[in-house]
């Protein structure tokens, strides 16, 4: 298994979803935050590319929750949430599984890494794979409360 190879085709998946969310979003707040989302995943892609060109990592790109939690009082603020369509929620729900899915991946690369160098790069993308779940994660629930409560 080429480890890299595998982990450049992930990216470039989650590169695709996120510029899919980020154009197809109904609400202008979801809009920003997949945009934020898709920027970090661009960030993934182009260390790993870098990474595989020449076996050093030359980025730095540690997301924070802070900086995905900015986007979360334009989200409670858009009107637009309650009124969500049942699909697009349904198919954030599945973008959660997705994120879920590329941490099992992420740990699956580094069981088949042995280079230290490789595994330092893999294990710091599967943690901010891990702050992307949870920041999809709290849209899921936030967006299902508020369509609960109405």
């Amino acid at each position: 298994m080429d480890v890299l190879a595998s982990a450049l085709a992930h990216e470039k998946e989650a590169v695709n979803l996120y510029r899919y969310l980020a154009e197809e979003a109904s609400l202008t707040s979801l809009k920003r935050l997949f945009l934020a989302l898709l920027r970090d995943e661009q960030k993934h892609l182009e260390r790993l590319s870098g990474f595989n060109a020449t076996l050093e990592d030359s980025g730095d790109c540690k997301p924070e929750d802070r900086e995905f939690s900015r986007f979360f009082p334009q989200i409670v603020e858009d009107r637009g949430i309650e009124g969500l369509c049942r699909e697009e929620v349904h198919f954030y729900r599945e973008v959660m599984e997705c994120e879920r899915n590329g941490i099992s991946r992420y740990r699956n690369y580094l069981s088949n890494t042995h280079d230290e160098k490789s595994k330092k790069l893999l294990t710091e993308i599967m943690l901010q794979e891990r702050i992307h779940f949870d920041v999809v994660k709290e849209l899921c629930v936030f967006i299902s409360e508020q369509q609960s409560s109405k």
